[in-house]
């Protein structure tokens, strides 16, 4: 994991001086080396066998959308089915044995001005939700997987049969998503926007299993 983190930050930094939208492979430049003069008489001959050259990074920088489906249960719209949209910039970042594959949305230069994007519809209502996130699949000799966050504003209308609160209402506010592995962690604070009926605040909160 750790030499994954450090492709990660890696692709960050190439990426700030990319252009939005450009698809180039970028190789990271190999260090320079000086060779150490050789003792009189002796001829500098090839390195000792068995010491492996550095292996050599390759970073693919692209603007993309990248789209996934789930499904959840939590408060307060019960059991749920949502689609997340993540568009930014995308790094592909390949090292040896070692692959990750991430996408940045936020609303910034070096993320390709990106947002993140989810609808959710489940059994006690409906939410919609923008903000910003990140997601990466890591390809690594010790882990093999999926890690994110996001970061959104969450609107909700209430139908059915919600948790902790009534039908026909409509809440609003900041959620925190972590995922790793396919599964997806939801924690917020939603308030009533008007009305008397049901809960005037309220704690978001959902497990989901990413498709």
């Amino acid at each position: 994991m750790r030499r994954a983190r450090g492709l990660v930050v890696a692709a960050c930094l190439l990426s700030t001086g990319a252009a939005a939208g450009e698809n180039a492979p970028i190789r990271a430049p190999e260090a320079a080396s000086i060779a150490s003069p050789s003792p009189p008489g002796e001829i500098a001959g090839p390195p000792p066998a068995g010491r492996a050259l550095e292996a050599e990074t390759e970073v693919t920088l692209d603007r993309s959308t990248r789209v996934a489906a789930g499904l959840a249960f939590g408060g307060p719209i019960g059991a749920a089915a949502s689609v997340l949209f993540l568009h930014g910039l995308s790094a592909d970042v390949r090292d040896d044995e070692t692959r990750v594959e991430g996408v940045c949305a936020a609303p910034i230069a070096h993320c390709a001005q990106g947002f993140l994007f989810q609808v959710e519809a489940g059994s006690g209502g409906g939410k919609v939700s923008m903000g910003v996130g990140a997601r990466a699949r890591v390809d690594e000799e010790d882990f093999h997987g999926t890690v994110g966050f996001g970061l959104r504003a969450s609107l909700v209308r209430t139908w059915g049969s919600p948790l902790a609160t009534e039908p026909g209402l409509t809440y609003l506010g900041p959620e925190l998503d972590l995922s790793i592995m396919k599964v997806d962690l939801t924690l917020g604070v939603l308030w009533r926007l008007g009305g008397h009926a049901g809960a005037s605040a309220l704690v978001s909160w959902g497990v989901g299993f990413g498709l």
